[in-house]
């Protein structure tokens, strides 16, 4: 990511594609905001971050934060619900430790850096990352280190938390130049050839600036002041243009936004409307049955007055006709009748050339459970036999084993199931593997 940005975008950009885990979508969008910056491309790195800040975690609205601040927009509305986390607000005081130093108050600075020193961590050292290559840049400005050797303590310290980071190795030779060898040099200047990160091309050429002016070569001094001036160059007209295009983009954002909460006012209140007139419509007709019903039970209630004397004595059914209904109905089970999922007692009666009464009383008296109970048990040891000597009907999805044995739906199959067998059928298909 330090070194080549452009790589890093597009290993990221893949990632982000073929994952849809959203912690895993939100990193990738913070990572992509750091590639497109660490490249001076302001433009896609603001987009990003008005399209997914309100996505991300402390950690993600601190990157932001710093990025923007890089650009010189320092008054952001989506860290708000943030601005009292203990990350965040040690990111905001060492970008108040470079504004000091910007300003030629380094001691005020340190008094700073001294007090957030001891609250820099291995595990919450990355946030940080950019926001001290802000300060360490600054503080390597005017040879000021030099002239101070007693804040080279918290300096040390600093560049201590980010051993294999090449930025920052290269503002501790910037600030303590004596350790510059030839084959670092060399070494390193490779790696900056190759590198598409503007921002580490220029800390370097910086450290080259003064490596060449101490030793008085004036040809290499005059050759990198010229790159890094044309590096500059790009990184500030992207920033002029960064601010521009950040007043337009969240003006376009607000604008949207008022838009659509307008349209949403107009769609609740018109909704509340509608709303109002079906109750309104619904109590009318609620009034109307209620009346009906009224008159319907005063005339059903007289009618039963007349007729209470004239009840017929429940009918008997016969020891006999049980057990012909009942042989009957074991002949029945094995057409396997009772996968149709349709099958009522009224079509079961039907089948069996009797009535739903005498079946219901035979399902009862022999089978010792109701009609619904009858027909669910015999379905579950049917799939069961299916699950036990078939080894297809282990792959299938509960689903089509649901429909196989007849039942309505998946979720009324898996409920019986269990009831029945005391695991869900997913788990027996489990213990069977």
């Amino acid at each position: 990511m330090i070194q080549n940005p452009l790589k890093a975008r597009e290993l990221i950009s893949f990632t982000k594609k073929n994952y849809q885990n959203k912690e895993i979508v939100n990193l990738c969008n913070r990572l992509l905001v750091k590639a497109y910056y660490y490249e001076n491309n302001y433009n896609d790195a603001l987009q990003q971050i008005l399209l997914t800040a309100d996505q991300q975690n402390v950690e993600g609205v601190i990157s932001y934060r710093t990025i923007l601040y890089s650009a010189g927009i320092k008054e952001v509305g989506f860290t708000k619900k943030y601005n009292q986390a203990f990350l965040f607000q040690l990111n905001e005081e060492i970008l108040k430790a470079n504004e000091l130093v910007l300003q030629n108050t380094q001691e005020k600075a340190f008094e700073k850096i001294i007090n957030i020193l001891p609250k820099i961590t291995h595990e919450n050292k990355d946030n940080f990352r950019d926001s001290f290559i802000f300060l360490l840049s600054n503080l390597g400005e005017n040879d000021w280190l030099t002239k101070h050797s007693n804040y080279h303590h918290p300096v040390l310290k600093i560049l201590s938390y980010y051993p294999d980071d090449l930025a920052f190795n290269i503002l501790n030779k910037r600030m303590f130049p004596a350790n510059i060898s030839e084959d670092w040099l060399e070494k390193t200047s490779n790696l900056i050839d190759n590198s598409t990160n503007l921002r580490l091309k220029i800390i370097y050429y910086s450290l080259l600036q003064n490596y060449y002016l101490d030793n008085k070569d004036v040809s290499n001094y005059t050759l990198i002041s010229d790159k890094k001036e044309e590096q500059l160059g790009k990184k500030n007209k992207a920033i002029t243009q960064a601010r521009s295009q950040w007043i337009y983009l969240t003006e376009k954002k607000y604008d949207d936004e008022f838009i659509f909460k307008n349209k949403r006012g107009v769609f609740i209140i018109t909704s509340i409307i509608l709303l109002f007139g079906i109750i309104t419509i619904i109590l009318i007709i609620k009034i109307r049955q209620e009346k009906i019903k009224s008159k319907s039970y005063l005339l059903l209630s007289n009618k039963l007055k007349i007729n209470s004397s004239k009840r017929k004595e429940p009918q008997v059914i016969s020891e006999n006709v049980k057990l012909i209904l009942l042989e009957k109905l074991e002949k029945l089970e094995l057409t396997n009748f009772y996968l149709d999922s349709n099958i009522s007692i009224q079509v079961l009666a039907k089948k069996l050339d009797s009535n739903s009464k005498y079946v219901s009383d035979t399902i009862n008296t022999y089978k010792k459970k109701s009609f619904t109970s009858y027909i669910n048990e015999l379905r579950i040891e049917y799939i069961k036999q299916k699950l036990n000597n078939e080894l297809i009907y282990r792959s299938y999805k509960i689903k089509y084993l649901a429909e196989e044995s007849g039942f309505s739906s998946h979720s009324v199959f898996s409920s019986v199931f269990k009831s029945i067998e005391g695991i869900s059928p997913a788990q027996y298909i489990q213990l069977l593997k």
